[in-house]
């Protein structure tokens, strides 16, 4: 009774565990493939010192069942052993073979061998006529320990494996009764004892593989979070990298870009290209149309800004307050012009309304560029990002809606 009230109590305790199968059908097999071939090799290793440990016990069938002892060598030595020596060699040399085999197969041989094991010690106990035959029947208790606890079969295997080491008892029990033996009264105790070690072994297995699954499933746990957690890191420095209100590229995102295509044009002596962006009166737009609405604005800005830049290698950044920064590389005065002009265009085809006073009565933009070669001016991007705003300026003096070249790019590229 103590013993069910035992494993009632194991089996009942913390139930976040994983009892002997997931739920999660997805799950089962993921652990059933994740430790197969740790599986494979612990079954090579331990039944190999397993099977050199089987034909040792030769000797106790020299002492103690000696008119069985050349049943027994052959049993052990011509049976046995050549058909576990196969069933090793196979995932010794091909283990990818054998682990393609179902988990459920290859558990079924190797509790297929143990019970041989057992068949060859109850024929020997059966054939012979010693009177240490009741004691010989231990043999049976090393053979039960290997498969429960040893090879550690998953338990409903350890479970079919105890009750034939037992079914191997009984046989030997009943096919022998009637012959002499000196010790009958050990036979009782003998039996008690093969079943209470099975039941031990037995909770221990189960203990094993319950906690075995705990671990993966811990495991797995660790992963997802550990997945999580860099995802998270990821969009938070995604986010870093973005400006909050419009979406676009922020400042510090840009600085980055722009010094990576700078030494880029360092090596290649290309001409690149800053193009600064500001909304028209756009103090005046946020007085008349309040603040909410001049937040739009700047979305939608950037938004058309974002698709007229078709160039695969532009970078787009919010500047600061209603400016923007455009970084051109592999760029000319010719393609430089082209692209402000079309930022202008995309902008005012937009036709937000302006109530405070923009240009034509809608939202306009205006832009300055200066272009630079970076392997031969000595000036670095700060300076050139000076020379677009200073172009900007000359837009906006000039009437708005349109853009302006900086003078001395014009003469250098």
């Amino acid at each position: 009774m103590s013993l069910v009230m035992a494993v009632r109590d194991w089996v009942r305790r913390d139930r976040r565990q994983p009892v002997l199968r997931f739920g999660d059908a997805a799950q089962e097999q993921r652990f059933i493939d994740s430790t197969q071939d740790a599986r494979i090799r612990h079954f090579m290793v331990s039944g190999m010192v397993a099977l050199v440990i089987f034909n040792l016990f030769l000797l106790s069938d020299w002492l103690m069942a000696p008119d069985t002892f050349w049943l027994a060598a052959r049993l052990r030595l011509l049976v046995f052993t050549p058909v576990a020596l196969a069933v090793l060699y196979l995932p010794w040399r091909r283990i990818d073979l054998v682990k393609a085999v179902p988990a459920h197969v290859v558990e079924s041989v190797i509790v297929a061998s143990g019970v041989a094991a057992a068949a060859c010690l109850t024929v020997v106990l059966i054939a012979t006529d010693s009177p240490y035959a009741g004691m010989y029947r231990c043999g049976l208790l090393p053979i039960l320990v290997y498969g429960t606890l040893v090879q550690r079969f998953r338990f409903r295997f350890a479970l079919l494996f105890a009750a034939c080491v037992v079914a191997c008892h009984l046989a030997s029990l009943w096919l022998a009764m009637g012959q002499p033996s000196p010790y009958p009264e050990i036979e009782a105790p003998a039996f008690l004892v093969l079943v209470v070690v099975a039941g031990y072994t037995l909770i221990m297995n189960f203990r094993m593989e319950k906690e075995e699954r705990h671990r993966f499933q811990q495991k797995e746990r660790q992963a997802l979070l550990r997945s999580e957690l860099e995802a998270s890191q990821a969009q938070m420095a995604a986010l870093s990298r973005q400006d909050a209100l419009t979406g676009v590229p922020n400042r510090r995102r840009f600085d980055e870009v722009a010094q990576a295509q700078w030494r880029q044009h360092e090596r290649s002596g290309e001409c690149l290209a800053v193009l600064l962006v500001d909304v028209d009166h756009f103090k005046a737009y946020n007085d008349h149309h309040g603040h909410p609405a001049g937040d739009q604005c700047l979305k939608l800005v950037a938004q058309a800004l974002q698709t007229a830049l078709r160039e695969p290698d532009a970078a787009l950044a919010r500047w600061g307050g209603e400016e923007f920064i455009v970084l051109l590389p592999h760029a000319d005065v010719a393609l430089t012009e082209a692209v402000a002009a079309r930022l202008c265009a995309a902008v005012r085809m937009l036709g937000l309304r302006h109530g405070g006073g923009g240009v034509n009565g809608v939202v306009t933009i205006s832009v300055g560029a200066a272009l630079a070669c970076p392997a031969t001016d000595r000036k670095q991007l700060p300076a050139v990002a000076g020379q677009a705003d200073a172009a900007l300026y000359q837009a906006k003096r000039d009437g708005r809606d349109r853009h302006r070249m900086d003078a001395g790019s014009r003469e250098r590229c």
